[in-house]
């Protein structure tokens, strides 16, 4: 015998699926509310890297987009949660190992991706100003 589900059900149930989760749940899979996982901010000599994401970050990659479609790269394996980086400006390489030079190269933004732990990815564009 075939039951169907009506259209209350089908909302009772869902309201219950939803009350499964709790702020503790959230913060272990790195949902936490209002964070997006990365801040990235620029000094005069680094790009300076935090993981707000509740999870530790792998393969972080800084990416310095210039003028002329020059992109300067660095990488970090692992950064963990709560920590903040300093990537030294004098360390961002292009593909053929070109050492990056804001006097030469006019940047114009930085992006940074990383994924975490459980494999979601983070994807942060800020201008360089």
């Amino acid at each position: 015998m075939r039951r169907r589900v009506s259209n209350m059900g089908a909302l009772i149930l869902a309201a219950l699926i939803a009350a499964c989760t709790n702020a503790a749940v959230d913060k272990a899979i790195g949902a936490t509310e209002g964070a997006t996982g990365l801040s990235v901010t620029r000094s005069d000599t680094a790009v300076v890297v935090e993981n707000g994401a509740g999870r530790p970050l792998l393969n972080v990659r800084a990416t310095i987009e210039a003028d002329a479609g020059a992109t300067f790269v660095q990488v970090l394996p692992t950064l963990d949660t709560g920590r903040k980086t300093d990537l030294r400006l004098a360390d961002f390489r292009t593909e053929d190992g070109m050492l990056f030079d804001p006097a030469i190269a006019r940047p114009k933004q930085i992006r940074v991706t990383a994924r975490d732990t459980l494999a979601n990815n983070y994807d942060l564009t800020v201008p360089w100003e």
